[in-house]
């Protein structure tokens, strides 16, 4: 799925964990990893100024330079563009199934009818295989820092479930399937790094990590609303869970209840 951001006024809960944790994050795209922060103009001249120096003559004033954008990270190892879903997806995506999906305390599953935005169509159940790679760089391309498809590796398979309480306020569950502990465990750490970028930004999105030993808890506060997140890996998994506070908010004690219930 392509990234979008999530808003209020999503009320028929029609989201995905890319649509979630993507929102306008900092990182890399499908084509490639965003640009970093632009270094702040200087009010002075550039190197085209004809500034002179003190009264009198003499040479001219040493001139400011250009303002540079940070390089880049270049990679080949690129996806397409998804291609549009032209069936109903599958309600399990390898060995993994609705029951590694932990529904979280006072949310109910979501059954949603998907679509070409939603990146998937519906299977008249509240969860949904998808391709892992897509899932995997949806997921990390949350972080404020560049990030290419070079930098982790693919799991191999991706499940994806839909929360909600109340009327309109939605979570997301994904959990992805590596080929090994060992991949597992390099894609959460980059995965914990791009979140963590994001602490001492205030724009496009602002998180806070909550300190625990079994994972990672972080809140993330966004123009139009404030997340809650966990994530765990356990073995060759990695369970992620986000949750929208738009009707309440999740107390650090559900999170960390909800963590130790991630596989």
């Amino acid at each position: 799925m392509t990234r979008r951001r999530p808003s209020r006024g999503l009320v028929p809960v029609t989201l995905s964990l890319g649509l979630v944790v993507g929102l306008a994050g900092c990182g890399s795209g499908a084509s490639g990893p965003a640009r970093g922060p632009v270094t702040p103009g200087a009010a002075t001249a550039g190197p085209n100024s004809t500034a002179t120096g003190p009264a009198g003559g003499g040479a001219p004033a040493p001139s400011t330079p250009t303002p540079t954008e940070p390089v880049e990270p270049t990679t080949t190892n690129t996806l397409p563009p998804p291609p549009a879903p032209t069936r109903a997806a599958p309600s399990v995506a390898g060995s993994l199934t609705a029951a590694d999906l932990p529904v979280p305390a006072g949310w109910r599953r979501a059954k949603l009818p998907g679509g070409e935005e939603e990146g998937f169509r519906g299977n008249g159940t509240w969860v949904h295989a998808r391709d892992p790679r897509y899932a995997a760089q949806d997921a990390i391309t949350v972080g404020c820092a560049d990030v290419t498809r070079d930098d982790y590796p693919d799991p191999v398979a991706a499940l994806e479930g839909n929360f909600r309480r109340g009327s309109s306020s939605p979570g997301v569950g994904l959990v992805l399937q590596f080929g090994t502990e060992q991949d597992a465990a390099a894609y959460t750490w980059r995965y914990r790094a791009q979140v963590e970028a994001c602490q001492t930004l205030t724009d496009p999105v602002r998180t806070t990590i909550v300190p625990s030993p079994a994972g990672l808890i972080d809140r993330r506060d966004y123009p139009d609303g404030r997340w809650t997140e966990v994530a765990r890996q356990r073995g060759t998994r990695l369970t992620l869970v986000i949750l929208s506070e738009d009707s309440a908010p999740v107390s650090v004690a559900d999170a960390q209840r909800l963590l130790a219930r991630l596989a």
